[in-house]
């Protein structure tokens, strides 16, 4: 499995089972990089517009990934939807310049919710 991320939390983060990949730069662009790796066949294993923070309102995004002997039509459509909501937002409103207590939040939830999801995952 793959990890794809722009949240400084998981650079200490270790997993036998996924390799991160992680990224310094916004949560567009992780979303774009999913979407190379979906062309790639690569099938997505956690859903890129997960929890309830809009994605104009969140500096992070992971998605959890996994390599498939073809191209998954499904991911394929997520990471469309995905990257379509993501710009319907944006345009409505950009991020706004959050403070650093903030974005520290907008990381633990992000980190908690794909390390949840890991261990379901790995459970499978």
């Amino acid at each position: 499995m793959k990890l794809l991320t722009n949240n400084p939390k998981f650079l200490n983060y270790q997993n036998k089972k996924i390799k991160i990949k992680y990224y310094e730069t916004n949560y567009f662009e992780i979303l774009k990089k999913t979407r190379d790796l979906v062309h790639k066949n690569y099938e997505i294993l956690t859903h890129p517009l997960y929890g309830s923070i809009k994605p104009n309102e969140t500096l992070y995004r992971s998605i959890v990934l996994q390599k498939s002997d073809s191209l998954s039509i499904n991911s394929l459509s997520l990471i469309s939807e995905a990257i379509d909501t993501f710009m319907k937002f944006k345009n409505n409103k950009e991020t706004p310049l959050w403070s650093e207590k903030i974005k520290e939040d907008f990381s633990v939830i992000d980190f908690d919710l794909i390390t949840n999801a890991i261990g379901r995952i790995n459970d499978i």
